[in-house]
């Protein structure tokens, strides 16, 4: 018993005390009372602590998780993961089908490649990038990884040491503040904003001067940026990314843009920076994640100057080795019959239409049964919306009582507070699921108006 009272009260500390440096006192006295479960580093018990948006969202896939609020998985209407659901190109299946018809091909493909991927297949990675968008690169410009997850944390030790300073956009995709605390010690988060919070409009080139301003004055070791942007689907103007780079140029800094939804601009109407090769200050992340529908088949790129790529392979040497070699054979393979052929034009442009009709469905059914402001997108999967309440509070409570579900946005900023992000990807081809779950909250709402002033 007394054992099981200190338990108690050891534990009520532990979750009274999240960021002060007395944690570390209290998991070492929680630690002894755990045994051998509770050995583990001090890094992991700092993160374990803290929610993860991300491991949040991932959760929701799981159907025993569904359960848990008295949901039947089957009839779950879900508004909430980050990932696409049309079909892969036809193309790409065959050129799995390629590889694995041939035990030759079959054998090499269980090789490994260099750490930062096959010159072969970074060479394919150039000529779709001159194809589609005019850019200049060679092939030692070009880290193949597992991923853009992966990528974006190896860059991350490639370029900030510890008490560095990286600037977000407020909101910005939620798994960077995680990926930093995790993997960089002190490190300092800045977050600057470009929402209208009261008239929940997306106001980025309104603060050019000032974001420019803000990075001259706290020299940020790197800038990183989203385009289309997740949560609000926006596209930065080429004005504000101009800027933002003329700004880190000036303080010796670097600008990252993660282009996860680069194929996934509707109109097919690209600012300039989409054409931008790397260059001393300049880096993209890309991924065939979205628009290719290879979520699982996890393989990305970083395109950069030869200095960060040969530093790259170095740090991927210690921590993927070598990227998935069939990906790469298969991808390449894709990429090189599908240019010949016109059929990756084609398919670019049908899957734009298809989310494109998918985000203006949606919005126009939003505005027409719920009395929520919305930031109309530009690309990609997703549309922000202000709920105006606690959004973890409104997500919880929609899901338990209608069996939808969204994201919270307090993950993605301070302005996601009490906004939440749906995502029509999983459902981009049912747009009577669509309507059928936007009706739901409408029809549960309109029965509970109070609980809308919950704070």
């Amino acid at each position: 018993t007394a054992q099981l009272l200190q338990y108690l009260f050891l534990a009520q500390i532990f979750v009274a005390y999240t960021t002060c440096e007395e944690d570390l006192f209290i998991i070492s006295q929680f630690s002894s009372i755990m045994g051998n479960s509770g050995n583990l580093s001090k890094k992991v018990k700092m993160f374990k602590r803290k929610p993860s948006p991300i491991k949040e969202i991932m959760n929701y896939s799981d159907p025993q998780h569904i359960r848990k609020f008295g949901i039947n998985p089957e009839d779950l209407i879900s508004f909430a993961g980050g990932w696409s659901n049309h079909n892969a190109p036809e193309n790409l299946r065959k050129a799995y089908e390629h590889m694995l018809s041939d035990p030759e091909r079959f054998h090499l493909s269980g090789g490994y490649s260099t750490s930062i991927g096959d010159r072969e297949f970074r060479n394919a990675i150039c000529k779709f990038e001159k194809h589609l968008y005019d850019i200049d690169l060679n092939e030692k410009q070009i880290a193949v990884g597992l991923g853009s997850t992966q990528l974006t944390n190896d860059l991350f030790t490639v370029l900030l040491d510890p008490g560095d300073t990286i600037l977000l956009l407020d909101p910005s995709y939620c798994n960077y503040p995680a990926q930093l605390v995790n993997g960089i010690p002190d490190i300092e988060i800045l977050r600057f904003s470009v929402i209208d919070e009261e008239k929940w409009e997306f106001n980025a080139d309104k603060k050019i001067e000032e974001f420019s301003d803000y990075i001259l004055k706290n020299k940020p070791k790197v800038v990183m940026l989203v385009s289309p942007d997740n949560p609000t689907s926006k596209i930065l103007s080429h004005e504000f990314v101009q800027a933002t780079l003329n700004a880190v140029k000036e303080i010796g800094a670097y600008l990252i843009v993660d282009f996860a939804y680069k194929e996934l601009v509707y109109d097919g109407v690209f600012p300039k920076y989409f054409s931008w090769s790397p260059s001393e200050n300049f880096i993209s992340l890309r991924t065939n994640s979205k628009w290719c529908r290879s979520l699982g088949r996890r393989i990305g790129w970083v395109e950069a100057p030869e200095f960060i790529v040969e530093a790259m392979e170095f740090v991927q040497s210690s921590t993927i080795l070598s990227p998935d070699k069939l990906h790469q054979m298969a991808f390449g393979k894709f990429i090189n019959d599908s240019i010949e052929d016109g059929s990756l034009d084609v398919y670019i442009q049908n899957t734009r239409k298809l989310y494109k009709n998918a985000a203006e469905k949606t919005a126009e059914l939003i505005r027409k049964y719920l009395d929520f402001p919305i930031i109309e997108p530009d690309g990609g999967l997703y549309i922000f919306m202000d709920v105006k309440t606690n959004s973890a509070k409104f997500v919880e409570n929609i899901l338990t009582k209608t069996g939808v579900l969204f994201i919270p946005g307090w993950g993605f900023g301070r302005t996601g507070t009490n906004a939440v992000r749906l995502s029509f990807g999983p459902l981009v081809e049912e747009i009577d699921m669509i309507e059928q779950g936007i009706i739901k909250i409408a029809e549960y709402l309109n029965e509970t108006k109070p609980f809308l002033k919950i704070n």
